[in-house]
């Protein structure tokens, strides 16, 4: 029934139904204000970048399904965790996510349904690096530019993001059923290169099936693979460092990381409201243009 949902609402985007570029904002029948939860952003205010949201809906244009829908606030979250926790307490109605984030989460969550898409820019997934760190930006760069020549990023979107998971428990996906034996049918392995050096890389885990760490604390899916090729193309070791969203910086400024996967880079702008002016970003390895609201589902 949700694959079905989430078809509906593409089409009503794609086909430029009534709800595209539709600036009024209809109320809730219980005339509470919604508030809507977003990871952080780490150059804007929640207001700032509220309204930064509503412009971009009324531009680029939006769907709606399931009756009146009325957006009052924003909230942020320095994880994925936290803020699926303010969904479950009602502190937030919805979360927008990437779409590709939003079905991943109700592949496992059959609590969680969809209430809106909107159409976005080109938005980019990166890594970030520290100004004074080029040299390993751009040798970052041609590892990626080349995995994107020889089709090796889109094979790995393919069986990471799209494919993933098989089946509702990710853990068995990538271990198998026998926790014990620990199969790793698809577990990402990092190469080992003797006397080379490594690179620290933080992982967030707030973006599955992209940045996803399994239940043993370890990274996994689309991101960890990337790693793993950007690893063996350098020949240098990478290790990665869990982190929140909102400790990106942080991280980054203290030298406790090299690199940092890096959430939502908007192409069609200048200025970003998640990048500080001291972290400079690698070539984008993913791209998408669309965002779904989650929310718990009613129980009728």
């Amino acid at each position: 029934m949700k694959k079905i949902l989430c078809v509906i609402l593409v089409m009503l985007l794609l086909s430029g139904s009534a709800y595209a570029g539709e600036k009024k904002q209809t109320v809730p029948i219980n005339n509470e204000p919604i508030e809507i939860g977003f990871l952080t952003r780490l150059r804007v205010t929640e207001d700032e970048f509220f309204k930064l949201v509503l412009s971009s809906w009324a531009t680029r244009g939006w769907a709606i399904l399931g009756g009146d829908h009325s957006i009052d606030s924003a909230r942020f979250y320095d994880s994925l965790t936290l803020m699926q926790m303010a969904l479950v307490k009602n502190e937030i109605e919805e979360m927008v996510l990437p779409d590709f984030v939003a079905e991943y989460l109700m592949k496992i969550n059959i609590d969680y349904e969809p209430s809106c898409v909107s159409n976005s820019g080109t938005m980019a997934l990166c890594f970030g690096f520290m100004k004074n760190n080029r040299e390993l930006m751009h040798k970052w760069n041609q590892a990626l530019t080349s995995m994107r020549n020889d089709l090796t990023l889109s094979a790995l979107a393919e069986k990471y993001i799209k494919n993933f998971p098989k089946n509702k428990n990710p853990y068995e996906y990538i271990y198998g059923t026998d926790k014990k034996r620990k199969k790793e049918n698809d577990a990402i392995k990092f190469e080992r290169f003797r006397d080379a050096p490594t690179i620290r890389v933080a992982v967030t885990g707030d973006l599955p099936p992209v940045d996803y760490i399994a239940e043993d604390g370890m990274p996994a899916g689309y991101n960890a693979a990337v790693l793993a090729e950007i690893g063996r193309r350098l020949k240098v070791n990478i290790s990665t460092v869990n982190v929140s969203t909102g400790a990106r910086t942080a991280a980054l400024v203290s030298g406790r990381v090299d690199a940092v996967f890096w959430y939502e880079v908007d192409k069609s702008v200048n200025t970003q409201p998640d990048v500080p002016d001291d972290v400079i970003l690698s070539v984008p390895y993913y791209e998408w243009n669309m965002f779904l609201h989650l929310r718990i589902a009613d129980d009728e």
